[in-house]
């Protein structure tokens, strides 16, 4: 009997797996239970049926592995997974939570499909760190050499191949691509706009002094020497993260991945050629990450106690630049340097010098950002731009209770918001337009917290979480690309801000332009490279790996991931849902990420 038990359940666990995988996130205004299932399931279909087929072989074969490898790691993550997938099928296909909190049956229907769902997750996170398991206990391997030169230069020839691979996006958008952020800086920076901190404001006045230089030939000269001299040092950070990724001893299918991953991959290609602080901000983000875990390995694992001035110094550099191109990078490499300080504070060398870069780096960015910014007449960035969930609250619920609104806290918010303009601007995947109505007035906000955001929030908090929920979702349910904007910014601003003044246009005819703009984007529709492009991929990448790390019981080493788990945490209070651009950075660091935490943890206690 016991036998029995145990061949049935890899094949009970298919059906069950299979039900939900055919289940479509749609409603039916059936009131019975079985209406609604049959309504929502297509088993039918060819892509379900293979489905089913590959699932049942998965588990017949691979039952007893699974078996063996699940845990409560797996149970968290395949549980946490899930949730994921069931929030984003439902604001996906619906724009809201009704697949599943719609009526007791549907959320009878939804969680049998989360049920189905985990047990897939959790199969293939067992079986996932089955073969990280087996291949750690496998003899190392003597790392594959390639070509003598480019042994001897692999960043020479990372930095080739990086620049040949976005090569074809400089040429089509010449002079470059001028997105909305990037002419605003322009127009900040000759005075057509009053300059503020909105945008990193050195970074501002680094575009200022290219654009005059180039501006003796023609404005378009001017951009295209801010577009390459970014372009360069785009490619050489992620060509030091290549090298330092070899020069750690990684396996042959990294280094090559790691390779390819920055050369074709659009996103790093597509940033390359634009205005804009994104690209370089997430080139000094990688960069810095890279030379953090460098630091972890040769001290915290001891394995070297040299040159520890010279690494903390630049590391340092790496973390000014990272702080001083984009404002809420201060808080990623602080956070970095607070684990690393707790966790080296009994190698007294090592902790001087980071304590010291700490300070360092502090204390120049609150100069750059305090006296120097108020010399230059730099005016500090609006509060607005840290409230979009909030903000995207108050409007959802204005929309969906107009009626549940007291007169005392309309009054709180019209005078921060344009409260009669609110339910009709509201776009549930971008708050920007909610944000525009922003009034800066004294003691309105702390007014709008106290006696309109909390009154309402304990009135109908479904529109907190619904407002929420569907202006997220995208950053961590990879089956969904943002609709709301495009990924890329292949374009050159028009009015209101492209006030004349300056002369900037493609060189390149429209269909050239069109050609690669199309190449960039065919990526988010062909499997699997669509994931590559998806910000919730490497969410959901960020979290297998560190369940890897707890799986090998090195749990600890999680914290070295903060700047990485801060930057998921910024894209959630991001002011666009599933945008790429804001999950650049934890795209760039994810090569160093699998290292430190596959890699360099293939020893230790299962």
């Amino acid at each position: 009997m016991e036998r029995t038990s145990r061949n049935i359940k890899p094949y009970a666990a298919g059906i069950v797996t299979a039900a939900a995988l055919s289940v479509s996130p749609k409603i039916s205004e059936e009131t019975g239970l079985f209406e609604k299932i049959l309504y929502e399931m297509n088993g039918i279909g060819l892509r379900e049926t293979l489905l089913a087929a590959a699932v049942f072989c998965l588990y017949v074969k691979y039952w007893s592995v699974i078996k063996q490898r699940q845990n409560w790691v797996t149970h968290c993550l395949a549980g946490l997974f899930s949730v994921f997938t069931l929030i984003g099928m439902s604001y996906s296909y619906l724009k809201n939570w009704d697949f599943i909190f719609g009526d007791w049956q549907q959320f009878l229907i939804a969680a049998l499909t989360g049920i189905g769902y985990f047990i897939f997750y959790n199969a293939c996170l067992c079986l996932l760190y089955h073969i990280g398991i087996k291949c750690a206990e496998e003899p190392k391997k003597k790392v594959r050499k390639l070509s003598v030169w480019i042994e001897k230069n692999y960043g020479v020839f990372s930095f080739m191949c990086i620049v040949i691979g976005w090569l074809p996006y400089l040429i089509c958008f010449l002079p470059g691509s001028v997105a909305y952020d990037g002419y605003r800086q322009l127009n900040m920076a000759f005075g057509i706009e009053q300059i503020s901190n909105h945008h990193p404001w050195l970074l501002t006045e680094c575009f200022s002094l290219l654009m005059r230089i180039g501006r003796c030939v023609s404005d378009n000269f001017g951009v295209f020497l801010i577009v390459i001299v970014m372009y360069v040092i785009e490619a050489v950070c992620y060509a030091v993260v290549c090298s330092k990724i070899k020069s750690w001893g990684s396996p042959l299918w990294l280094n090559v991945g790691t390779l390819i991953f920055f050369a074709v991959l659009p996103a790093f290609g597509a940033y390359a050629q634009v205005v804009m602080k994104d690209g370089v901000f997430t080139a000094f983000f990688a960069l810095f990450f890279v030379l953090y875990i460098e630091l972890c390995l040769k001290y915290i694992k001891q394995k070297q106690q040299d040159s520890v001035l010279k690494r903390c110094f630049v590391l340092g550099i790496a973390e000014l630049a990272v702080a001083l191109t984009r404002n809420n990078g201060i808080y990623m490499v602080l956070a970095s340097d607070v684990v690393l300080l707790i966790f080296i504070i009994r190698k007294r060398r090592l902790l001087v010098a980071a304590f010291v870069m700490t300070v360092g780096v502090t204390m120049l960015y609150q100069f750059a950002e305090g006296p120097l910014a108020s010399a230059a007449g730099v005016e500090p960035g609006s509060v607005k731009e840290m409230l979009s969930v909030p903000f995207q609250q108050t409007a959802r619920y204005l929309k969906e209770y107009p009626d549940d609104v007291t007169s005392k806290e309309r009054k709180a918010i019209n005078k921060i918001l344009d409260y009669d303009k609110l339910a009709e601007i509201y776009q549930p995947e971008r708050s920007d337009n909610v944000k525009d109505t922003y009034k800066d007035k004294k003691g309105g906000l702390k007014r709008y917290f106290r006696q309109a955001w909390l009154p309402m929030l304990f009135k109908h908090p479904d529109a907190y979480f619904e407002a929420t929920l569907e202006n997220t979702y995208g950053y961590y349910y990879p089956f969904y690309n943002c609709n709301t904007l495009s990924a890329y910014q292949f374009y050159i601003q028009d009015k209101p801000l492209a006030t004349g003044y300056f002369d900037i246009h493609y060189v390149m005819p429209e269909k050239v332009r069109q050609l690669m703009k199309g190449y960039a984007e065919l990526y988010s529709k062909i499997p699997v490279l669509a994931q590559l492009c998806n910000p919730a991929v490497y969410t959901w990448l960020l979290l297998i790996m560190s369940g890897w790390l707890f799986y090998r019981r090195k749990g600890k080493q999680v914290l070295f991931l903060a700047a990485p788990y801060l930057n998921v945490a910024v894209c959630l209070v991001s002011p666009v849902n599933g945008y790429l651009r804001y999950a650049m950075p934890l795209m760039a660091c994810m090569p160093a990420i699998i290292y430190w935490c596959v890699v360099d943890c293939s020893e230790g206690p299962e």
